[in-house]
């Protein structure tokens, strides 16, 4: 979220032929995300009409159309061993949420805008550095319920005026059983952005919206928000940083180990003597033979000066080996000072630090915000993996922070994509929402 919740917006191209069939491709991001594309079966009929020639009609009523065909790609059946009794099985606990989204009654009867909803099965990937995470087919199957509000325009084509319900809207997630990295967190941690881990910056609550507890850009509805992560310890906080530093030592190492063999080359009287005979017989055919020797020989010396520059400790590669070990024991010798109540204390990243002291605090201050790992025993291991346990309503800022009058998005005058999202939301039967859930 980016890196690392990111959302997403439905690209979707007006057709060369307003008539042409779509056929909508579904698949799944590593972070859980959908994303959609709608290939066009192009004829040769006119050009598509400008989009200023179209014509909003923010009173017309529109319909809720049949649910997309669930998408359920190999990698993401296997990284989940997911058969395809599960796959169904996970398929209509999403249709059984469909069915309370649809009777919403902000969104049941819409107007200025036609609803499509589509399910996925999320992919499941193993962190490198994520200790205990669980395998393949230990933890619910997991997904996510894509809402869209199209708006309705019409345009005028060959005398005949054309009516759609397609084109750019803002989506709405409804993340199942994801409480992983990347599903609501708005940051990372710079000291370890490089590696790939469980780890992140714990989602805060920040009030409610709707009734629904809202934590960093979701909102979560489950048994106990605050058990969905675990805190990381401050060791396993230092341990990813010095594994960090440890990868960049590793790197300069390599940097420098090219410019020392290189280095030797040439400083070979071998590889001089074969430079200088190989310019003398192109040397031959030139007008000063002597002038060009003279600028090959040099050219070696220019190399070698570069090299030994580049080497040593003061500037060049050598000198950044030498911070990136620094750097690293800085690691090792603070780890070495704390007791072991520091080390399995709750860490927290200040990213306004000056050093790392200070950015990984062993007293929570202001400013310093938790650090968390998931907490994969917060599921129940005694239902079938198809229920839903956790339900996320990701991307809130983009459709919820109308206070914020550069959110163009949050603040469109349409009655489609924000607007019915708000309305989906607000209107939700939050009790047949939390009877939906296990």
């Amino acid at each position: 979220m980016s890196d690392i919740v990111k959302r997403q917006v439905l690209r979707i191209v007006f057709s060369a032929i307003a008539d042409a069939p779509t056929i909508v491709i579904m698949t799944s991001t590593p972070v859980g995300r959908t994303v959609v594309l709608l290939a066009f079966v192009i004829g040769t009929s006119a050009a598509v009409p400008a989009k200023s020639q179209s014509r909003p009609l923010p009173d017309a009523p529109g319909t809720w159309k049949p649910w997309k065909p669930f998408a359920a790609i190999a990698s993401a059946r296997k990284e989940q061993s997911a058969t395809p009794a599960l796959v169904k099985a996970f398929e209509g606990e999403l249709l059984a949420l469909n069915a309370i989204l649809r009777r919403a009654t902000g969104v049941a009867s819409p107007v200025g805008f036609s609803v499509e909803t589509w399910g996925h099965l999320a992919g499941y990937r193993i962190a490198e550095h994520a200790p205990g995470q669980p395998g393949a087919g230990a933890l619910p199957l997991a997904g996510a319920l894509t809402f869209g509000a199209f708006p309705i325009f019409e345009y005028e084509r060959n005398g005949k005026t054309i009516r759609e319900d397609t084109g750019e809207t803002a989506l709405q997630q409804f993340l199942v059983n994801q409480i992983g990295r990347g599903a609501i967190d708005r940051g990372n941690v710079s000291e370890w952005s490089s590696l790939d881990t469980d780890a992140f910056l714990k989602p805060m609550p920040q009030g409610e919206i709707a009734g629904f507890p809202r934590y960093g850009d979701g909102l979560i509805i489950t048994r106990d928000p605050e058990a969905l992560w675990t805190p990381l310890s401050q060791r396993a906080a230092l341990d990813l940083v010095t594994t960090a530093r440890q990868t960049v030592v590793g790197e300069v190492e390599e940097s420098v180990r090219v410019s020392t063999a290189r280095l030797a080359v040439v400083r070979d009287p071998a590889y001089r003597a074969q430079r200088l005979k190989e310019a003398q017989q192109g040397a031959a055919t030139m007008p000063n033979p002597q002038a060009f020797l003279k600028q090959i020989e040099a050219s070696i010396d220019v190399e070698e000066q570069s090299l030994v520059k580049e080497l040593s400790p003061t500037g060049g590669t050598g000198k950044t080996l030498a911070d990136a070990k620094r750097a690293l024991s800085e690691v090792a010798d603070w780890m070495a000072e704390l007791s072991a109540a520091q080390l399995a204390a709750p860490a927290c990243y200040a990213a306004t630090g000056a050093t790392l002291r200070s950015r990984f605090p062993t007293v929570a201050a202001p400013g310093c915000h938790p650090l968390v790992r998931p907490n994969y025993g917060y599921f129940d291991k005694t239902l079938p993996r198809s229920a839903p346990q956790v339900l996320i309503i990701a991307g809130i800022s983009r459709c919820f922070d109308t206070a914020d009058k550069s959110n163009r998005d949050a603040n469109a005058p349409s009655p489609a994509g924000c607007a019915a999202n708000r309305a989906l939301v607000n209107t939700l039967d939050k009790t047949a929402l939390r009877a939906w859930l296990r």
